[in-house]
């Protein structure tokens, strides 16, 4: 017996059928996240060294727990705040601060004080401590200084305030000190000092000379050697000459450029010293006397008399004066000790020269001044 189906249920049982198919198409084509998990997980020990590194992501987390400030020492009180705003220090960053013999007391500057201390006794106490604390040379015991009488490590005995300066007091020995009560223009240039130094520097009366003396060198200086302080007359005539040449031709020749200037006032300065392969110095200077026009310029002279150019740059200060030379640093070249002027304002400066350039520029500068 056959069985017929009508045409309706034919269409029914296809529609059925189709949608079926359907279903187990989408099924094969996207796996189920259990089936996905377990094939990585069985292809994780055949992985090779060409595997793509799997990134983790890390949810970061707020820090839910109380702040709590640092504890800062206070170094200064409220009153002593009040004083060292009044105070300009050196940054601390500075290696090296000019020495000078300021009324019989050798000195180092460490800054400078806007503040009148002459009218209120009560501020100079406290300018020494707040300079003691906090000031560049704070818990610094000694100082290793290279100066135009020698080569000495001096302890600092306190901090006093000198012409608007704030300065360090040095405690000498006795051979320095005998300078000083004479009135000796003692230059020099100080570095911090550290206990290994203090232990091998050497005894002052080894590298002492006094201004215009020969150096009593502890053991003989080979006949090569740049000997300071001693310098044969005519090569010192010969350096007389070169500045009164300079000194004349400056005077005849270089002018302002404009019009109706004051009367120029010309100086020359000589030093004497080891630069290198020159053994003096020549500065010349011609200047308005409100500093508006100011020209300098600079030889050096070898020890056969040949005189060569050379240049000053010293920033701010234009002209120079008071020369003095000495080895601020040890290397065995001189650097120029020098009274730096500009309008208004001068400087004790300190110039080393590059032998290479005949230049020199600021090696060390302190003891400011300025007039309103």
């Amino acid at each position: 017996m056959s069985t017929r189906l009508s045409p309706r249920l034919f269409v029914s049982l296809l529609l059925l059928a189709t949608a079926a198919c359907a279903t187990d198409s989408r099924a094969a084509r996207v796996p189920a996240r259990d089936t996905v998990a377990l094939a990585m997980a069985s292809a994780a020990p055949r992985a090779t060294a060409l595997a793509v590194p799997v990134v983790t992501l890390v949810v970061q987390q707020g820090d839910t727990s109380a702040r709590r400030a640092a504890t800062r020492l206070r170094l200064l009180t409220e009153a002593e705040q009040r004083v060292a705003d009044g105070l300009v220090f050196a940054p601390s960053v500075t290696e090296r601060f000019v020495v000078a013999a300021r009324n019989k007391r050798l000195l180092v500057d460490v800054g400078r004080v806007d503040l009148d201390v002459k009218q209120n006794a009560d501020v100079l106490p406290i300018v020494r401590r707040v300079t003691a604390r906090v000031g560049p040379l704070a818990r610094v015991t000694h100082v290793r200084v290279h100066g135009t009488w020698g080569v000495e490590t001096d302890s600092i005995a306190g901090y006093d305030v000198w012409n608007g300066r704030v300065v360090a007091v040095l405690a000498t020995g006795p051979a320095t000190d005998s300078l000083l009560k004479r009135n000796a223009p003692l230059i020099g240039v100080a570095t911090r000092a550290f206990p290994a130094d203090s232990a091998s520097s050497v005894p002052v009366a080894d590298t002492l000379r006094a201004p215009g003396r020969a150096d009593l060198p502890a053991a003989p200086v080979p006949p090569a050697a740049c000997v300071r302080d001693s310098v044969p007359v005519p090569f010192a005539a010969r350096v007389g000459v070169v500045r009164d040449s300079l000194v004349r031709w400056m005077s005849d020749s270089v002018k302002p450029s404009y019009a109706g200037a004051a009367k120029l006032a010309v100086r020359g300065d000589t030093a004497s010293g080891c630069f290198g392969a020159w053994r003096a110095i020549v500065v010349v200077s011609i200047r308005t006397p409100a500093f508006d026009w100011s020209e300098e310029r600079a030889l050096l002279v070898a020890p056969d008399g040949k005189a060569v150019s050379a240049r000053l740059r010293d920033l701010r200060l234009r002209t120079h004066e008071s020369l003095l030379a000495f080895d601020a640093d040890g290397d065995g070249i001189d650097e120029l000790a020098a009274r730096g002027l500009t309008a208004r304002m001068g400087a004790q400066s300190v110039l080393k020269l590059d032998p290479t350039t005949r230049r020199f520029s600021r090696f060390a500068s302190g003891f400011a001044w300025e007039t309103r």
